[in-house]
């Protein structure tokens, strides 16, 4: 897997968190960022990259659904879903992100 994350507050994205199984098993990603911007005035996307291993019953052709969080330089976590952060102008609704990858 790979992505990117957008920053909020300023904050550096430290870790993103990736699972496979709904959140019963995480995977940390590597990201692949400048480390020489500072930890809270950071306002720019974290490109990060993951390779996971499938779970054992996953075959060709299924689906695997792919969510991933993360965590800024003051251990703020994303939000599991948008519900209690949405607003009218949809700024910083950043929730966790889940997308479905179909296996060939």
């Amino acid at each position: 897997s790979s992505g990117i994350n957008a920053e909020y507050g300023g904050a550096k994205v430290i870790r993103v968190d990736v699972t496979l199984d709904g959140g019963e098993n995480w995977h940390t990603a590597e990201l692949i960022q400048e480390e020489e911007a500072p930890l809270n005035r950071t306002w720019s996307w974290s490109i990060w990259e993951l390779q996971v291993p499938l779970p054992d019953e996953v075959e060709v052709g299924d689906e695997v659904k792919v969510t991933c969080c993360a965590i800024d330089a003051n251990y703020n976590r994303q939000p599991e879903k948008v519900k209690n952060i949405w607003n009218l102008r949809g700024c910083l609704s950043n929730s966790w992100h889940t997308i479905i990858v179909k296996l060939k």
